[in-house]
Formats: structure tokens, C-alpha cells, sequence
């Protein structure tokens, strides 16, 4: 995507799949419900980057994304991850496109030790048991219905406590911290 640089490398906004697009100067980006409104967007957001070109074939997208002059400069690692992040939000629906590049807008706004802390549960996560992936994934259904300010209260609560170990309670709250609010159903 235009302007962006592999991490570790220059400074410059990261790769990520930011919210809706970046209309340009004089244009507010909608906030996230829940969460505190984004400062200036960086320029060169991949959600702004798929809005222009969302009409478009995935192959078609392929196609101009690796004749980006930005992206042909990232590492080759980096640019098969953003080609294969391409391809999966390409085969989700509307509504669970919004979902990951709003979670990924939440992301990019975290500090690097919350970042780090939210790939730490990542990681945590498939070492679990299943057993426990269900109860979990089961509470986070719940818990992403909770609004963002709330969460850690309900998830600290006595019902919580004698269903989850504080370790898988410290997973659920970092899942949720990067989690858009969904309401109730």
C-alpha cells in the first residue's frame, strides 16, 4: 500500500487494515463506536486503498497492489503477507470485512507494548485446550456485545472469576481490547 514501510525498517505508518477510507482534508473519518476517535489517518491506509479499489477483480487488485512503487519497496515477507491479507478480506462478507478492518483500526492505535501484549494472547491462544477455546470463544460472543469501557469490569466480575483462570481472563481481555463493539443482538 502507498507510503508504507516494512516494520523495523524506516519510520513511516504500518501496514494495517485500517477502517473506512480516508476522504481527504476536510473530511472527518467515523470513530469506532466505543473507542475514542483516530488522530489525522495516515496517509495510505489499506482500507482507503480497498474502498477505490473494491469494484475491481481480487487479481485485478493483486495486479496493481505489487505495481505499487511503496509496496514493490517492502520486503518480500511483507509483501506476501499483504497480498495473502488481501486475498482473505477479499473472501469475507461485507459485515465481517468492516469487523476485521475496524479490529485492525484499534490495533494500529494501541501502544507497541499493548500490541505486543494482544500477540503474546495470540500466541497463548491455540495452546489452550479445546475444551477451554470453547468456554472462551463462547464468552468473547458475549463479551464483544459488552460496550469496550465496561468489558474489563464484566470480565473481572465473580461470574467470570469462577469460570476462568486469570490467565485465561488476561487472554479474553486482550482479545476484547482490539475487539470493535458489536451491541446487542
Amino acid at each position: 500500500m502507498p507510503g508504507f514501510s516494512a516494520p523495523g525498517t524506516s519510520p513511516g505508518p504500518r501496514p494495517v487494515y485500517p477502517g473506512p477510507p480516508n476522504l481527504g482534508p476536510g473530511y472527518a473519518r467515523p470513530a469506532v463506536p466505543g473507542y475514542p476517535p483516530p488522530s489525522d489517518p495516515p496517509a495510505g491506509h489499506l482500507g482507503a486503498w480497498l474502498n477505490e479499489h473494491r469494484n475491481l477483480p481480487v487479481q485485478q487488485q493483486e495486479q496493481i497492489l505489487r505495481g505499487d512503487s511503496s509496496f514493490r519497496r517492502l520486503s518480500p515477507a511483507t509483501q506476501q503477507r499483504l497480498v495473502q491479507q488481501l486475498h482473505q478480506v477479499n473472501q469475507l462478507t461485507p459485515e465481517q470485512q468492516q469487523r476485521r478492518l475496524a479490529r485492525n483500526e484499534i490495533l494500529e492505535h494501541l501502544s507497541p507494548q499493548e500490541r505486543m501484549q494482544v500477540e503474546r494472547s495470540q500466541r497463548r491462544w491455540p495452546t489452550l485446550p479445546a475444551d477451554r477455546q470453547v468456554l472462551m470463544k463462547n464468552a468473547f460472543r458475549d463479551l464483544r456485545e459488552v460496550p469496550p469501557d465496561q468489558r474489563q469490569t464484566v470480565l473481572n466480575s465473580s461470574r467470570y472469576q469462577g469460570v476462568f483462570s486469570p490467565e485465561e481472563r488476561g487472554i479474553l481481555g486482550d482479545f476484547l481490547r482490539v475487539e470493535p463493539y458489536q451491541g446487542p443482538r
